[in-house]
């Protein structure tokens, strides 16, 4: 077994979170309104675009909220990590002891006791598989509120400043300083969204299945 079911994560979102990050170019565009749509899809008469740009990861970085989504997220997952490890080696334990008391039983009870190690090694993967993904959903929860406010700010700045395109800044290879709004972004969602509540990841508690010996 592993010495823990999470990977060290940077962001705020889930790796299929980051991925939706991908099209995001032609969301932020759509942001801008209906001339920021045209030149999203490339439709309408051509004219000069007045372009926007926006660092979205620095955003959920460095909100409020964005802290926030990332502490509460860490002391859940530290809590199931202390749970992980306890059973752990509590099955660690209870291994060594049968192989300890091998020569001390029948063949059909050893049998019988390695069944039951089994079958509690299974319920404890089944349950880690479960905890990782109450919690991966509870933080895609979470991270979806963070990024509506992160896209409303967003749009609303576009609109004030009659930009016609948003690009996300990992995109653009060079720009203008006054072109990137992601400082005003962050200053907006701090005033609207300056903490966020973590929804408590649920577990389901569905049973795992039979573990047998070929």
């Amino acid at each position: 077994m592993s010495n823990g079911p999470w990977r060290k994560r940077g962001g705020t979102g889930s790796p299929r979170w980051r991925r939706c990050l991908a099209a995001l170019g032609l969301t932020m565009a759509l942001l801008a309104g209906p001339a920021g749509a045209q030149a999203a899809e490339g439709a309408g008469p051509a004219g000069p675009a007045s372009i926007i740009i926006v660092d979205v990861q620095q955003a959920q970085r460095e909100s409020q909220a964005g802290k926030a989504l990332i502490s509460q997220r860490d002391r859940y997952q530290q809590s199931f990590q202390a749970d992980f490890n306890t059973t752990r080696q509590r099955l660690a334990a209870s291994d060594q002891a049968l192989a300890r008391q091998k020569g001390t039983m029948s063949p059909e009870a050893y049998d019988q006791k390695v069944k039951e190690l089994e079958q509690q090694v299974v319920g404890f993967q089944h349950r880690t598989q479960m905890v990782v993904r109450a919690l991966e959903k509870a933080s895609e929860t979470a991270a979806a509120e963070l990024m509506n406010a992160i896209l409303s700010a967003t749009g609303e700045i576009a609109s004030e400043r009659g930009a016609t395109l948003v690009l996300p800044k990992q995109q653009v290879v060079l720009h203008e300083p006054n072109m990137d709004i992601t400082a005003q972004v962050i200053e907006r969602v701090n005033r609207r969204l300056p903490n966020i509540t973590f929804p408590e990841p649920v577990v389901e508690d569905s049973p795992p299945a039979k573990a047998g010996r070929k």
